[in-house]
C-alpha cells in the first residue's frame, strides 16, 4: 500500500489549497515516483505547468481545467494521459481545482500501459485511449472515496491490475539512467559506443520506449537540474550554474530555460506557484 500522507497547505492571494502526496509500495519503485492531490478553492487563475521528466494518469475530481496551447488544447473534465513534455502545458482553471494523479516514470508508464505511453509523448489524450472503460469506472471510486490515503489505495491496486508484461531493453535503460546521473550533461553521440548497440538502433529503441530521443530527454534532465539548483538558492550565481549545468554560457542557459519553461530563470523566481513545479498568475 501507499507510504505516509504528506499534506501541505498553501495560502495565496488567489485562495488556499492543500497538496497531498504519498509514495509507492516497494513494488513500484522506480515505476511510480508519487501519488499526488490537490484540491482548493480559489480565484481564476493560470499556470504554465513546467515539465518535470514524469508523466501522469490523471483524474479531475473537481471544476474543468482548459489547456490553451498545444496538442492537448480543449477542456479536460474526467480523466487524461499526460504525456513526457519537453516544454510547459498551460492551462486555466476558473473554479477552483480538485485533481489526482499518478506521477510515473517514463519507462514505468511504459511497463505498466503499454507503447501507447511513450507515444503519447508532448500530448495529453483521453485515458479511456489507453485503457478503456476503466477510465470511468475508475474514477467513479475515486469520487465515492471520503479521504486522499483512500485515494491512493485505489490507484495503487489499478496499477497492480495491469499487466506490466512490456520487456525494455537494459541498454535503453541503461541509457535512460546514464543521462539522469548526469543531468543530461553527457556526449549523447557517444551512448551508443558505451552501451555496445549501433547508433540507429538506440535512436530507434529510445524513441520506442521513452516517446522522445536521447538528445531531447538529456535537455529535460538538464532543465530539471537547473531548476532544482534555483529552487534551492538564495542568491545565484549565473556563470557558475551555467557551467555545472553544462551550458556553454549564461545566455544559453537562459535561451534554453525560455524554450522549454516559457520564461526566463529571474522570471521564475518571481512568478512560481507555492509547489515550485508550475508559473502562477490570476486571470482578468
Amino acid at each position: 500500500m501507499p507510504g505516509p500522507i504528506d499534506e501541505i497547505k498553501h495560502t495565496t492571494s488567489l485562495g488556499t489549497w492543500s497538496l497531498t502526496r504519498a509514495q509507492p509500495d516497494d513494488d513500484f519503485a522506480g515505476i511510480v515516483k508519487e501519488y499526488w492531490e490537490v484540491q482548493g478553492r480559489l480565484s481564476p487563475f493560470r499556470e504554465a505547468l513546467l515539465p518535470n521528466g514524469f508523466v501522469e494518469i490523471m483524474f479531475n475530481l473537481g471544476p474543468p481545467h482548459r489547456v490553451f496551447e498545444g496538442s492537448g488544447s480543449g477542456l479536460w473534465e474526467r480523466s487524461w494521459f499526460s504525456g513526457l513534455q519537453e516544454r510547459s502545458i498551460f492551462i486555466e482553471s476558473l473554479e477552483g481545482t480538485h485533481l489526482v494523479s499518478i506521477r510515473l516514470h517514463p519507462l514505468g508508464a511504459t511497463q505498466t500501459l503499454g507503447v501507447a505511453a511513450p507515444s503519447a509523448a508532448n500530448s495529453i489524450v483521453d485515458l479511456e485511449t489507453l485503457i478503456g472503460a476503466d477510465a470511468s469506472a475508475l474514477r467513479d471510486r475515486l469520487l465515492a472515496a471520503d479521504s486522499p490515503s483512500t485515494r491512493f489505495m485505489i490507484l495503487e491496486d489499478f496499477l497492480h491490475g495491469l499487466p506490466s508484461d512490456i520487456a525494455i531493453p537494459a541498454f535503453v535503460r541503461e541509457a535512460v539512467g546514464r543521462i539522469e546521473s548526469t543531468h543530461g550533461s553527457l556526449r549523447v553521440a557517444d551512448l551508443h559506443q558505451e552501451l555496445d548497440v549501433s547508433r540507429k538502433h538506440l535512436a530507434v529503441s529510445f524513441t520506442r520506449y521513452v516517446g522522445i530521443s536521447a538528445k531531447a530527454y538529456a535537455q529535460i534532465q538538464r532543465f530539471l537540474w537547473t531548476l532544482e539548483q534555483l529552487r534551492n538558492s538564495t542568491v545565484v550565481e549565473w556563470s557558475r550554474l551555467a557551467a555545472e549545468a553544462g551550458y556553454s554560457d549564461q545566455s544559453h542557459l537562459v535561451r534554453d530555460f525560455r524554450r522549454v519553461g516559457a520564461a526566463s530563470p529571474t522570471e521564475y523566481l518571481r512568478k512560481f506557484a507555492p509547489d515550485r513545479d508550475a508559473l502562477l498568475e490570476a486571470t482578468g
